[in-house]
């Protein structure tokens, strides 16, 4: 039997996915700072695309109620580009909510008295300040200093050679001799001298700076602090693997001291710094930006789009008119500008759309944890993806990546909106009466409120749960525990 090849052709359906969806994907998952700078991304690369411009003569206050509608009015006036459903929203009640917002606090307005239509001024205490090196803190402590041009000379060198962690990476005799190889037409040093400018800088803050070794830092922090103990060097140097697995008897066994001693050691290496330069190691706190804001207008509560710099976004008038008047012999110039034009087109739908979900999304949330905003997070209610995926008919990754790094201002301060989702912890009749969230808020009040002498342990914790109706096994209890940074009942005896 021989092998016949043939061809023939088969009609099915599969989903295939577009650029524009694509696109609209990765805008719904983008974070308020990540869509900001794409979108200017796309105005560098797409000419049709511009930011809207207000005359001087136009005030402040049409243009804060015109924001929505700009958009929204741009759209209608293109082909296909309506909202896929038929829940309409309303912009003028989202207008008059904005005008009630920005009279209830100053933190939440985007435009500064005085300042420009479209300035993006942020108040001052949203604004971060510019992170400072550990080099240069000790830079300016040695300006405050009255010595010598030479000791200046060698203090510059010695910070200079100070790693990020604090501790000075060459020995005196490197010093010395990188001084007087490259400055030796200036100064020539000793060691005695490159020694004594060590110490002065030792002196600095962060306390602990410019030693060489750990065992020298902590001993300098000890010596500021008054706090020497006899036995926290060889423990740092011989009980590393022991202090590891917090064996306290077997350190005392080792060293031949007595279990308090061990206590007391262990509690003041906690309070020792082993990398002086941690503060400046840390990297600032990320710059959070609002997707929405919640405020009680009367009785009830209100969500409220922060959307201004994006519906800023417009088509240029200019091209539009040009795409109107090409002549017939400037085909590829019709055809590139047509393409801009559908591009540009296809981005303000996804960003007015982004909008509108999350908007939605959160309108649901507000709507579900009304006892959150009235009454605190331990009224939080239990809620999934697919609660509020099915209330507002869209799918549950969809939602997934709507909550991912949008965040929310409160009355209670800024939240993710993903902090509102937890699973529900049933009780003793089965049913579904608390979320793992507000359970997790009682036991850190719980373990807040004990007796240091005698801590709660996490059985004595799961019984006063059931006392107040929730049921809970121990190692649950043990692993909200640990997700609270919490250590162990035995822990917390110890060092307290």
């Amino acid at each position: 039997m021989s092998a016949i090849l043939s061809q023939q052709q088969k009609l099915s359906q599969q989903l295939v996915m577009t650029p524009q969806m694509l696109q609209a994907m990765k805008i719904l998952q983008l974070s308020r700072l990540e869509l900001e700078q794409y979108v200017k991304t796309q105005m560098a690369e797409n000419p049709v695309l511009e930011e809207k411009e207000y005359g001087p003569e136009e005030p402040l206050s049409k243009i804060e109620h015109s924001t929505e509608d700009v958009l929204l009015a741009q759209l209608k006036s293109l082909p296909e580009s309506s909202p896929p459903d038929n829940k309409e929203v309303d912009w003028e009640i989202l207008a008059r909510h904005r005008e009630a917002l920005m009279s209830h606090t100053s933190a939440m307005t985007s435009k500064a008295h005085g300042a420009k239509a479209g300035d993006g001024v942020h108040p001052l205490e949203q604004v971060i300040s510019a992170s400072v090196t550990l080099t240069d803190h000790l830079y300016d402590q040695l300006i405050l200093m009255d010595i010598s041009s030479k000791q200046k000379l060698i203090a510059h060198q010695i910070i200079g050679n100070i790693n990020e962690k604090g501790y000075l990476e060459p020995t005196i005799d490197e010093l010395v001799a990188i001084i007087n190889h490259h400055h030796s037409h200036i100064h020539t040093v000793s060691r005695a001298e490159v020694a004594a400018m060590l110490k002065l800088v030792q002196k600095c803050e962060p306390t602990g700076v410019g030693s060489r070794s750990l065992e020298e830092c902590l001993q300098i922090q000890m010596r500021e602090w008054n706090k020497e103990n006899p036995h926290l060097i060889p423990m740092v140097q011989t009980q590393t693997k022991e202090l590891q697995r917090k064996n306290y008897a077997q350190i005392a066994k080792n060293l031949g001291i007595s279990l308090p001693e061990v206590d007391a050691t262990v509690a003041l290496l906690t309070e020792l710094e082993p990398i002086p330069g941690r503060a400046f190691l840390q990297p600032p706190s990320p710059y959070i930006t609002v997707d929405v804001s919640v405020i009680k207008i009367g009785s009830e509560w209100q969500v409220v789009p922060h959307d201004d710099n994006l519906n800023q976004v417009t088509l240029s008038s200019h091209y539009l008119e040009l795409m109107k008047s090409i002549p017939q012999d400037k085909q590829p110039t019709a055809t590139y500008l047509q393409g801009k034009i559908r591009s540009a087109q296809w981005l303000l739908k996804a960003i007015w759309k982004r909008q509108s979900t999350i908007l939605k999304v959160s309108q649901v949330i507000v709507a579900k944890q009304l006892d959150f905003f009235k009454k605190g997070p331990q009224y939080l209610c239990p809620m999934t993806l697919k609660d509020v995926a099915e209330m507002i008919d869209i799918h549950e990754s969809t939602v997934s990546r709507v909550t991912a790094g949008k965040y929310m201002q409160t009355p209670r301060g800024i939240f993710e909106l993903r902090y509102f989702f937890s699973s529900a912890i049933s009780s003793q009749r089965g049913s579904d009466v608390i979320a793992s969230e507000s359970v997790r808020k009682i036991i850190a009040d719980l373990i807040a409120g004990e007796n240091p002498k005698t801590p709660l342990s996490d059985q004595k914790i799961v019984e006063i749960l059931t006392i107040r109706g929730i049921t809970l096994a121990r190692r649950t209890v043990a692993k909200y525990r640990e997700q609270l940074a919490i250590p162990s009942s035995s822990r917390r005896r110890r060092f307290a």
